[in-house]
This record gives C-alpha cells, structure tokens and sequence, in this order.
C-alpha cells in the first residue's frame, strides 16, 4: 500500500481547507477544513506558523497579488505534498490547500516507496492540461 495518497479529484476536494490572507501574509480567516492547523492562529503572520516556507509559497502568492490572476502550483514542505491554489481578493488572497501526500520515512522501503510514487503523481501532474479558471475568492463566515 502507498504512503503517498493520490490527489483528489477538486470537485471531490475539501474546499472548505483554505486560508485567507492580507497583503503582509497576516491571516484573517480560516476555513473549516483548516481550522484545526489555523484556527488558533488569525491575525497571525503565516510564515511564523510555516518556518522556512515562504520562500516556497511567497513568490506564488506575489505572483498571484501582482497579476491579479489565480495561481497553481505544488510544494512539498514539511514532509508533506501539497497542491495550492492562491486567489487574489480585492483586499485579501485565498489559499486552498489540497493534500497530495506525506512522504513516509521510517523505514528505507517506505521512504523510496514514497519517492517513487511521489515522482509519478508530479510527472502525471506536469502532463496535465491547465485546468478551468478558479472561482472568485471566496468569503468564509466568520
């Protein structure tokens, strides 16, 4: 069995899993799918929560503020393989996260187990046409 589970299909994904940030990268709000990781964290810079991060999502969520347009891209950060979707707001950027997979590295086999798999789902990945453009940021009850 892979440690590295296969990415939902998006209209199958947690949408309720984003963040919602200001211009310094300060979190405002949380969505429910988050709010367990986040919660306790609004009004908080959310590069104190993800040290070593923001030279990985930063240059993503400048791009996406800078041309106004919805970015896509995957990281791994943290032993973890995510896919990010970055919406620019008026005021405001939503990030949705959507789990690819954990690398698992307790044993030799598990790791390159995990390494293999994880290099199939990025090549798949990189064949795959750009998908239809994101929804308008979306605004979460508080």
């Amino acid at each position: 069995m892979s440690t590295l589970q296969p990415e939902l299909d998006r209209s199958e994904a947690d949408t309720t899993a984003f963040v919602v940030l200001d211009a310094d990268d300060r979190i405002l709000r949380v969505g429910p799918g988050l709010h367990d990781r986040f919660g306790a964290f609004v009004g908080q810079v959310l590069w104190g929560r993800l040290p070593g991060a923001e030279p990985l999502y930063g240059p993503h969520f400048d791009e996406a503020r800078e041309t106004g347009r919805t970015v896509e891209f995957t990281v791994y950060y943290a032993a973890e393989v995510k896919r990010i979707r970055a919406t620019p707001g008026a005021e405001d950027l939503t990030v949705h996260i959507w789990p690819i997979g954990v690398l698992d590295v307790r044993t030799l086999a598990t790791l390159a187990e995990s390494l293999q798999t994880m290099e199939l789902e990025l090549s798949n990945r990189a064949s795959e046409p750009p998908g239809r453009p994101a929804p308008a940021s979306p605004r979460a009850p508080l």
